[in-house]
């Protein structure tokens, strides 16, 4: 049974993951529920009566129900993601893939109709019911807007359903938004928080601010009744201004579900993994706004600690996306756009060549074995099974070569996802978390 004390000043959360069960208690608690659960009390440090009616009660004492099987590591994609250009009308000052600059670059028509052709057969293959279609990063997908339309117009047209969706800053023209709202099925738009906060964080390249249009997209969506999501990128001060930027969205838009995540690089196209203090300070505001988002029944999450989620994979990118950037290359993160990204190397596993797949087994199989690994020296952390193991794109850069323990990135989830456990348990009738109370905000 996997069994976690965690120490909170001076109790402890004890808590076991897969049962997505936690309360609080001293230590005393703590070293008797360890001893029951490993079988290692004897008759005289058996639990008092009203202790084991509790543990009993709340299903404490219950075996762990089968963990998440690892990905599975066969290459048949059945999601395709089109990079689709590095073309970009924001310039968003944290932006990691440094969009709308250097030479223009799209995935051409021809590559996009063969990405999806090989999501399609391989989905028909398999047997499922569908395959997916998203358009995504390195600048504005919709700048590509001839490609993105025929693209879509290919996939509606197979015998086989397709889930298409897209990321996008939601500058859009009339005519687009009537159109993208017609073709969608999802949809995750870039929004900050207060006009003040996103023209700051999202001017364009002439630095005018972009609250404006982003937010008369909205509206557009909400007539229509689309449903949407929205992606935050959160910049210090974190505390109170976090909070303010989640309550104006909640109270501005329709929107249900909120992702916020930090940037930490002081500039474009860089990637930095945060100070001691800054984990600090961020995990403390996303808490001061996740409790603002609980109380408009609003789901605000940060991928980095997920409580509700049981996983052995932290995304599904690198075993069954097919990623394609401009020039064809086939890579294994949605963040790696373009040769220039350091961890292009890396994560560069084959090319779509004529419409077939052309992948290097070598290269695939290094960035396999790293994830595994990773995996491996997270398996002593409480969030084992929640960010299981993290986003690759960060914790394969040259700072997280160190002991997981002692970075700063861990020590922010771990930070975050325990201040959720307490929350949720604060706001149980009875003290104990069951799992479905943070659920019900993520």
């Amino acid at each position: 049974m996997e069994f976690w004390s965690i120490p909170v000043g001076d109790k402890y959360i004890l808590y076991r993951p897969l049962l997505r069960r936690a309360f609080v208690g001293n230590q005393a608690m703590a070293r008797l529920v360890q001893d029951v659960l490993l079988g290692n009390g004897s008759e005289a440090t058996q639990p008092p009566p009203e202790v084991a009616g509790f543990l009993h009660d709340i299903g404490f004492l219950d075996p762990d129900p089968q963990p998440p099987l690892p990905p599975e590591e066969d290459y048949r994609p059945t999601h395709a993601v089109l990079l689709l250009t590095n073309r970009c009308n924001l310039r968003c000052i944290y932006c990691y893939a440094n969009a709308g600059e250097g030479s223009d670059r799209e995935v051409s028509v021809e590559l996009a109709r063969a990405a999806i052709d090989v999501a399609y057969h391989n989905a028909t293959e398999r047997g499922q019911a569908r395959f997916s279609l998203t358009f995504h990063g390195g600048g504005e997908p919709v700048l590509a807007w001839d490609v993105l339309r025929q693209a879509v117009q290919f996939a509606r047209a197979k015998d086989l359903p397709c889930y298409i969706s897209l990321v996008s800053n939601g500058l859009w023209t009339r005519s687009q938004t009537d159109w993208l709202i017609q073709q969608l099925d999802g949809l995750t738009l870039s929004l900050d928080g207060t006009p003040e906060t996103q023209d700051r964080q999202r001017p364009t390249p002439a630095g005018r601010g972009s609250f404006r249009r982003v937010f008369k997209t909205t509206q557009a969506l909400e007539r229509q009744g689309f449903s949407y999501n929205i992606r935050m990128t959160a910049l210090p001060p974190w505390r109170e201004q976090l909070a303010r930027d989640v309550a104006f969205l909640c109270e501005e838009t329709g929107c249900q579900k909120i992702q916020v995540e930090p940037a930490f690089n002081p500039d474009r196209g860089r990637y930095q993994p945060p100070s001691f203090q800054q984990a600090e300070e961020f995990a403390a505001g996303f808490m001061e706004a996740f409790e603002v988002a609980a109380l408009r029944g609003r789901q605000l999450y940060f991928s980095g600690a997920r409580p509700w989620l049981l996983t052995s994979a932290f995304c599904t990118a690198p075993y069954g996306a097919l990623i394609v950037t401009p020039r064809g290359d086939l890579v294994t993160c949605y963040e790696v756009t373009d040769p220039g990204h350091p961890l292009a190397e890396l994560l560069t596993i084959g090319r779509l060549d004529g419409g077939q797949v052309i992948v290097d087994p070598t290269r695939r199989a290094a960035v396999l074995a790293r994830l595994r690994a990773r995996r491996q020296s997270c398996r002593q952390c409480f969030c084992y099974w929640h960010c299981a193991g993290d986003c690759h794109a960060k914790v394969f850069y040259p700072h997280f070569e160190a002991d997981p323990e002692q970075d700063t990135r861990c020590r922010m989830n771990r930070r975050i996802l325990t201040d959720m456990l307490l929350w949720s348990m604060a706001d149980s009738a009875d003290g104990v978390y069951r799992g479905e109370e943070i659920a019900a905000y993520a």
